[in-house]
């Protein structure tokens, strides 16, 4: 079947409604089998129902959402290694972390866009340090998660006591 923005739309609004797959299938008129293909396809028109006690019953009331949606949780992570505040492109020699510490909005100015200029990792094709070189792999394992939050909270310690 070739489904039409109507049909996708009436489709969406019965299943909301918390009608089951050959109902909706027949109203609309298609198989349930397309149907259910067209509800893995489009996961925020179908939302999963839940099964058992939390399943949503034909007799409840559409869920109604209250406000703007949530902003997803991002954690911050700090452009800087922690004590070292940066370094220009003509100071960085070839040891120092390339990592560059200006925000993707930003534009290069070679006057004044700095590079970390950390230690790099020894033995290392990699042109950062080790604290770079997590952040642009991903998220990394918890032991290293936790590495950063302590170097954070150490760095965050010493600016206290000076």
């Amino acid at each position: 079947m070739k489904w039409t923005a109507e049909n996708k739309a009436e489709a969406a609004r019965l299943w909301s409604t918390g009608m089951n797959g050959p109902e909706i299938a027949e109203l609309v008129g298609a198989t349930p089998e397309e149907l259910y293909g067209l509800a893995r396809r489009n996961p925020v028109l179908f939302r999963p129902r839940g099964h058992g006690k939390t399943r949503f019953r034909k007799t409840a009331a559409p869920p109604q959402v209250e406000g703007p949606a949530p902003k997803p949780f991002k954690s911050a992570f700090p452009a800087k290694a922690p004590g070292y505040a940066g370094v220009p492109k003509g100071r960085l020699t070839s040891c120092q972390c390339e990592f560059p510490l200006w925000g993707h909005h930003e534009a290069f100015d070679a006057e004044t866009s700095l590079f970390c200029g950390a230690p790099r990792i020894p033995d290392s094709r990699i042109p950062y340090c080790g604290f770079h070189a997590i952040a642009t792999a991903g998220k990394g394992t918890p032991v290293e998660r936790r590495a950063i939050r302590d170097a954070i909270a150490m760095d965050a310690r010493e600016t206290v006591a000076a």
